[in-house]
């Protein structure tokens, strides 16, 4: 039996809108400046938060923001806005769904995923998927962000299986450190670039590619 781990950002779940317009309607929502100036202070913020693994990233990006922006404004309100947004703008093909089940009578499946917990989970919820997965971890639950190669072990002494599996978007952060913790690897990708080109100067190592929309190939790809 295998374990299949899936990324989400960028690879499960896509957007509909930017993240600048995920900003801006939380801004317009709560009183506070929707400009490029503050859209970025507020992504800077937020990633000095995740990378320091604050608590809450969202909430203390916006205490910065308000501060600094719009003193009037309910940094709670704002954070609450702007992670609404998002889940909103949260799109799950429906043939990845109509994948993951078939996978899931026969594999045990997991999400492996940087972001804040809480956040990653309520996506899950908000497209029916949390029932499928047997673990769900999150860089921000466990104080290890991609690519640390350990969270990619602590997956694998979570779901123990014959194999490991890892499907993500990314080679440098997702396909690299899961190929050197000895994970099989697929990267969800543009099907028009063969496996193997060179990517960002580094040598593309995943062991399979799909596109966007590929997932129902998983399962023949686990039977090789």
């Amino acid at each position: 039996m295998a374990v299949v781990y899936v990324d989400l950002d960028g690879t499960l779940v896509r957007y509909d809108r930017s993240f600048a317009d995920m900003f801006a309607s939380a801004a317009e929502s709560t009183g506070v400046p929707a400009g490029e100036a503050a859209e970025a202070y507020y992504t800077e913020r937020f990633f000095e938060q995740f990378a320091a693994f604050d608590d809450d990233p969202y909430l203390a990006a916006a205490r910065e923001l308000c501060a600094e922006y719009a003193p009037e404004a309910n940094p709670e309100a704002f954070a609450e806005a702007r992670i609404e947004a998002e889940l909103r703008a949260s799109v799950v093909a429906p043939s990845a769904v109509d994948a993951l089940e078939s996978l899931a009578a026969e594999h045990r499946l997991g999400v492996l995923s940087n972001g804040v917990g809480d956040v990653q989970r309520a996506k899950l919820d908000r497209h029916g998927l949390s029932p499928l997965f047997d673990e769900v971890l999150v860089s921000h639950d466990v104080g290890v962000t991609k690519p640390d190669r350990r969270i990619f072990e602590m997956a694998r002494d979570r779901l123990p299986g014959d194999e490991h599996v890892y499907v993500a978007d990314d080679p440098e952060d997702d396909i690299a450190p899961a190929n050197e913790a000895g994970f099989r690897t697929i990267l969800v990708g543009d099907p028009m670039r063969e496996s193997g080109e060179v990517t960002n100067g580094e040598t593309e190592s995943a062991d399979h590619r799909i596109a966007p929309d590929g997932f129902g190939r998983i399962e023949s790809i686990l039977a090789d």
